[in-house]
């Protein structure tokens, strides 16, 4: 944590040699979910109004193909369709529907519910993996900071986003029944439980950088607190 905590405050400081820019949108790029954010992690930024996208990720032990479009400039709404390779549906060999490669499609979704202002940061909310499976059930809130070509990103993460268990669920603190979380989706999917979001006994946070070297490459660094999927629910 110290380690962290010490990261941060060199790159908050490195940053006030930049001009502060109220709204840094240049550095939006799709992450290997289909959603504006850095590598895994997601960010508080969205594409213009009426704006959509397609993505490809192809990885170990998933890959994914997903449809993201803006409908409105404060809402991104995606539906992903996902292979995991080595992982079948059942135990039967001698049935062909068992030697395929596991699948999953779902829904995302995030809403921007404040926007950067030169002395804030935008904050936005997300569920990942709703109606699916629940293999990539996530919900997070994550705030988003430009200076200059740099943009900062701060979040909190539940469910796969929360694989380091950093802290005790803040929200249980708000009512009991945020620190329990139950099951979500099923073997294949079609069922969306909200009493699961934001809940469980911990969460975690995370955070990362974007810097823009021109107008089509930046470098990204990111704390990725992920849980790898695969290792719920899955036979290996």
């Amino acid at each position: 944590m110290a380690k962290h905590f010490r990261v941060i405050c060199l790159i908050l400081i490195c940053t006030l040699i930049f001009q502060i820019k109220a709204d840094n949108f240049n550095n939006n790029f799709f992450n290997k979910h289909g959603m504006v954010g850095l590598i895994n992690t997601p960010t508080a930024r969205l594409l213009d109004e009426s704006s959509y996208g397609i993505s490809i990720y192809y990885g170990d032990p998933d890959s994914k193909l997903t449809f993201t479009a803006f409908p409105f400039d404060w809402l991104e709404a995606s539906v992903f369709y996902s292979s995991f390779r080595n992982s079948t549906y059942c135990d039967d060999l001698t049935i062909d529907f068992c030697t395929q490669d596991q699948i999953d499609k779902g829904f995302n979704f995030k809403v921007r519910v404040l926007e950067e202002t030169k002395n804030t940061p935008s904050i936005a909310i997300g569920i990942n993996d709703a109606g699916g499976t629940g293999y990539y059930n996530s919900e997070y809130i994550v705030g988003s900071y430009g200076i200059g070509d740099l943009d900062m990103h701060f979040g909190i993460g539940w469910g796969q986003y929360n694989g380091k268990s950093d802290f005790s669920n803040p929200l249980g603190k708000l009512h009991p029944s945020f620190y329990e979380r139950s099951d979500t989706g099923g073997t294949f999917g079609g069922e969306f439980s909200t009493s699961s979001f934001f809940s469980g006994d911990t969460a975690s946070y995370f955070f990362g950088l974007s810097y823009l070297l021109s107008e089509k490459v930046a470098i990204k660094f990111e704390r990725d607190p992920q849980v790898v999927p695969g290792k719920i629910g899955f036979e290996n």
